[in-house]
């Protein structure tokens, strides 16, 4: 990365111009990474026509063609998503990486998937918990996330759903993995694992909870 590009790092968060929806040729800010970066996205095009992510993009644009024929766009849900996703990609079966606490929400999917003959196999995060000595830390003990990844290799698994995991422990859920993952479920137990509501209530009532 050249000297100007590291002082011009992305900050597409802030962007107002969204430039990048078209080929326009607009004025964009000095951090826009499609003016930056020309090299990578040069790299990015070539890596995308590789078969095997050719094959996710295709199965994505037809996923969303499909659930939107005769629909509103907003008519369908993540979990239909999933299902057309996994029928398109020729998935037999699927592993459901579940947090112990978010074991009744796993069983309803376990079971819708089923009904639609998926063959799914579901592992607990606390599957040959951890004791914190045996890898050198303290406290209690607690979930084995690799061990999930582990299993559902074994199993062979197709495409596998994260269902609340722990910050950190879906990171090495992921890094260890095989089959292609989507989360469905991202744990927050103040808001009932509605992430994104933290970033509205910074708007409302709540300002002075989440801005210093």
């Amino acid at each position: 990365m050249s000297e100007e590009n590291q002082k011009n790092s992305p900050e597409c968060a802030n962007c107002g111009v969204f430039r990048c929806r078209s080929r326009e040729d607009v004025n964009v800010p000095s951090f826009c990474p499609t003016k930056n970066f020309p090299e990578l996205i040069q790299k990015s095009l070539e890596m995308n026509k590789l078969p095997e992510n050719l094959a996710i993009h295709q199965a994505w644009r037809t996923t969303i063609d499909t659930l939107q024929q005769g629909r509103e766009k907003w008519s369908h849900t993540r979990l239909d998503e999933i299902v057309e996703f996994a029928r398109l990609r020729k998935v037999k079966k699927i592993g459901i990486a579940t947090c112990y606490a978010l074991q009744f929400e796993s069983r309803l999917l376990s079971n819708f998937l089923e009904q639609r003959n998926f063959k799914v196999v579901s592992v607990s995060c606390y599957l040959g918990e951890l004791n914190p000595e045996d890898i050198g830390l303290v406290g209690k003990r607690f979930c084995n996330p690799i061990l999930q990844a582990e299993i559902l290799n074994s199993e062979n698994t197709e495409l596998n759903i994260m269902m609340g995991l722990c910050l950190g422990h879906d990171i090495l859920f992921l890094k260890h993995c095989k089959a292609d993952t989507t989360p469905f479920v991202v744990k927050d137990n103040s808001l009932g694992h509605n992430t994104v509501a933290a970033l509205y209530l910074t708007q409302g009532y709540y300002k002075d909870r989440f801005i210093k």
